[in-house]
């Protein structure tokens, strides 16, 4: 499993589209942490998930997160 920052803007129709249909397609793959955006304009998200469902979201939308510890 990858970790990785997810950042979607919220008046950007495109990443809105393409983050859900992500959430639904991987969800049950995905470990996810509470949204620690501010919701009226960004969503964030860390996440652990499988590098090829990564790999389905538009690049300018996730970044290899920083977040370092043991395994869970």
């Amino acid at each position: 499993m990858a970790r990785a920052t997810v950042i979607v803007t919220i008046d950007n129709e495109r990443e809105v589209v393409a983050v859900n249909a992500w959430f639904q397609r991987w969800g049950p793959r995905i470990r996810c942490a509470d949204n620690q955006g501010c919701g009226c304009c960004v969503d964030i998200w860390d996440v652990e998930a499988p590098a090829e469902a990564l790999a389905q979201l538009p690049s300018e939308m996730w970044s290899p997160s920083a977040v370092t510890g043991g395994e869970g």
